[in-house]
């Protein structure tokens, strides 16, 4: 079926690239409402979780019945690059969750979901990131990049145009009671990052690292639902405004025109020629450098517990550069040891944070510490 559609016209492979995403959306909302309808299941990532076991069949089928099932199977230049090159991602995962714990702190809330609902929660975000990168980089993102030249403005038209789907594919949650305008904030910021997201895909050729982050962006983003039981799924999306903006469109665009710089293009061009891309020396020079300098930050911002992200991807880089030039490499040990050191300061004051930050949000229990 791939190479009939691949002979059509530009414009019908949009066109089908849309109606897959459609049907995608279509299926979640009738298999999520027929279940609700039919059972009396209240929780609403217990019926997340089963519409997107649901849509899985349909996304995995999808992908066989266009041909890129490989996708799947090609790890491309492996999970450690692979994690690096969508380092900005890890590290903001890493930010994200840092900063949930510390409002659940702060917050003097102590609930938490039973452990079966946490499990709920960790496998419909796994799902989510799975089918949604499935049907967005696994066969839309192929289709169009298959389809359209294989020059740098053909990747770039290829990985705009299935950004721009991914985004509106978030419009639809206006339907679950989500506000238009925080519905239309998400579908913004779920464009950026499907530029992200294509950039991590293309550049290391693993479809696994960017299902893996987007998972855990989503897990970051609802915690305060999904593991602490403050509000649900609609709640956290409803509460987005244009401040959430302000915020996010530099910090997604900067690492969305580092991937994408010409260089880089050039090389995804040469990978999907086939063409194997073998790091040089200088480039495992620069990886130590850039390193270091995130071991460097991991350690002064690990004293107020958010050096975890830094430290965790100045170590993926370290290592990365250690493979490329495992000699005469001292930048890149440099780097290790200072990402390591990084990643242990913030552990401990993110856990001295957690037990320190209920008492002293406490007015009651600082009260009675300064009476004595």
């Amino acid at each position: 079926m791939k190479n009939k559609i691949l002979g059509l016209p530009k414009a019908a492979v949009i066109v089908i690239g849309i109606v897959i995403t459609a049907l995608f959306l279509v299926l979640m909302n009738l298999v999520g409402g027929v279940v609700a309808h039919l059972t009396s299941i209240a929780d609403s990532y217990t019926l997340q979780l089963i519409a997107e076991i649901g849509v899985a069949i349909y996304a995995i089928g999808m992908l066989f019945l266009m041909g890129y099932q490989q996708s799947l199977k090609k790890t491309g230049v492996g999970f450690l690059r692979g994690f690096y090159i969508g380092g900005f991602m890890v590290g903001y995962c890493v930010y994200v969750a840092v900063a949930q714990l510390f409002l659940q702190s702060v917050s003097g809330s102590d609930g938490v979901r039973s452990a079966g609902g946490i499990m709920i929660y960790i496998l419909t975000m796994f799902l989510v990131g799975m089918n949604e990168e499935v049907i967005m980089r696994g066969i839309v993102l192929n289709l169009f990049a298959d389809r359209f030249s294989n020059t740098r403005r053909g990747v770039l038209a290829a990985i705009i145009l299935s950004s721009v789907i991914f985004g509106a594919a978030h419009i639809p949650n206006v339907l679950s009671g989500v506000p238009l305008s925080s519905a239309l904030i998400q579908a913004l910021q779920a464009t950026l990052l499907g530029v992200l997201f294509a950039a991590i895909y293309l550049r290391s050729g693993n479809l696994w690292i960017c299902i893996i982050i987007h998972a855990l962006v989503d897990f970051g983003g609802l915690m305060a639902s999904g593991i602490f039981g403050n509000g649900d799924m609609t709640d956290m999306i409803g509460s987005l405004s244009v401040l959430n903006l302000v915020v996010t469109v530099p910090l997604f665009l900067v690492p969305c025109i580092v991937l994408l710089r010409r260089s880089k293009l050039d090389e995804i061009v040469e990978m999907r020629e086939g063409e194997i891309i073998i790091p040089s020396e200088r480039e495992g020079e620069n990886i130590a450098t850039v390193s270091l300098v995130l071991g460097i930050l991991g350690i002064v911002t690990g004293f107020v517990g958010y050096g975890a992200g830094f430290g965790l991807v100045g170590l993926l880089g370290s290592i990365c550069s250690k493979k490329i030039k495992p000699q005469q490499n001292g930048t890149a040990t440099a780097a290790l040891i200072t990402s390591i050191i990084g990643l242990v300061i913030a552990a401990l004051m993110i856990t001295a944070i957690m037990f320190l930050m209920p008492v002293l949000s406490d007015t009651s229990t600082l009260e009675s510490i300064m009476n004595q």
